[in-house]
């Protein structure tokens, strides 16, 4: 039998408010890979070193990060987490980006009631 599996697009909140900049997403994806960075570089033909410049953000060092390797260091890595970035950036509307920060402040106010509570517990005067 022949399964189709069915695309889930989870947004984690603040992503973007996390990193405001594409490559700061995508420099987190492969610091937090679980992979040695040079085995990453080895995956993307060249050395650590100079995919340490890339991601350096040096004004002085003209070498970026070129945008054809992106699905490669996606396969290297094997975090799509940069893809999430884009689709939140420019897919997610104004409505849906509106929705969830009422919920965000729902779920804030609903915490915020036990407040004085947990204050007491702690020991701390309100």
């Amino acid at each position: 039998m022949n399964t189709k599996q069915q695309l889930e697009i989870d947004f984690e909140p603040g992503l973007t408010e996390r990193f405001p900049e594409f490559m700061d997403c995508v420099k987190a994806s492969v610091y937090g890979c679980r992979r040695q960075f040079k085995v990453i570089a080895a995956d993307l033909d060249m050395s650590s070193s100079k995919l340490s410049r890339m991601f350096a953000d040096n004004p002085d060092d003209k070498l970026n990060f070129p945008l054809k390797l992106l699905p490669d260091l996606m396969k290297a890595t094997g975090d799509v987490t940069p893809i999430y970035w884009l689709v939140e950036t420019f897919l997610e509307g104004s409505d849906a980006k509106q929705q969830r920060a009422v919920a965000e402040l729902l779920d804030a106010a609903a915490r915020l009631k036990d407040l004085p509570a947990l204050l007491k517990k702690a020991g701390i005067a309100a």
